[in-house]
């Protein structure tokens, strides 16, 4: 998913995070066919990046999932919301739980799913909340910003200078506003939420992390 150095704004945010997030997205049609997938997402499944595009998410369902998976699509497709988890099955046919988000978006000019995956292990994060208020303040999308491009809380206090109960209390009330309960509803809204992005905390961390 290539960036045009033409962009601006949100679309341009949301692609430059897409491809240096830590977190594996994929983009779907509505037909659960991937669009897009960026390093993580590829190194999730096993696969290339250009072996992922064109292929069915649903061939990476556990089969025992498939039906259940199917009802929820069609809910999804009519509330533009989706979460839960699933036993994905890798390339190499090994199996992993996973927790996923999933929110419409407009990317390229079509109305695409972005779909978040993270270790189910990871589940309610940081005490979320139940309420909706927005907007969120300056330093709360400078934290969900490096929450979506995979930061810790440990490397979030660090390069923004804060305490690791500061990060812990801004992210609460991120998600609280945000309506959200897991890291990967975090993240998936915070790509797809107008504004909630924040350009300076992305330039701070433009160099991708080495992964072990």
């Amino acid at each position: 998913m290539a960036v045009n150095e033409g962009e601006s704004g949100w679309e341009r945010l949301f692609r430059l995070v897409f491809e240096q997030s830590a977190h594996p997205i994929v983009l779907l049609d509505e037909q659960r066919r991937i669009v897009a997938a960026n390093a993580a997402a590829a190194e999730l499944w096993g696969s290339g990046r250009a072996a992922l595009a064109g292929r069915s998410i649903v061939d990476s369902i556990d089969p025992g999932e498939r039906a259940l998976a199917a009802r929820e699509w069609q809910a999804f497709l009519r509330s533009g919301e989706y979460s839960g988890a699933r036993q994905l099955v890798r390339d190499d046919g090994t199996r992993v739980r996973v927790s996923f988000a999933a929110r419409r978006a407009p990317v390229d000019g079509r109305a695409l799913s972005v779909y978040v995956v993270t270790p189910a292990r990871a589940g309610n994060a940081e005490g979320a909340g139940h309420g909706t208020k927005l907007p969120l303040t300056e330093r709360e999308r400078q934290v969900i910003t490096l929450i979506a491009l995979g930061r810790e809380t440990d490397e979030i206090a660090a390069e923004l200078h804060i305490s690791r109960e500061t990060v812990r209390s801004h992210v609460r009330n991120a998600m609280a506003k945000l309506g959200v309960h897991t890291r990967a509803q975090l993240v998936a809204v915070t790509l797809c939420a107008d504004r909630a992005l924040h350009e300076t905390a992305w330039q701070a961390s433009e160099i991708p992390r080495t992964r072990d």
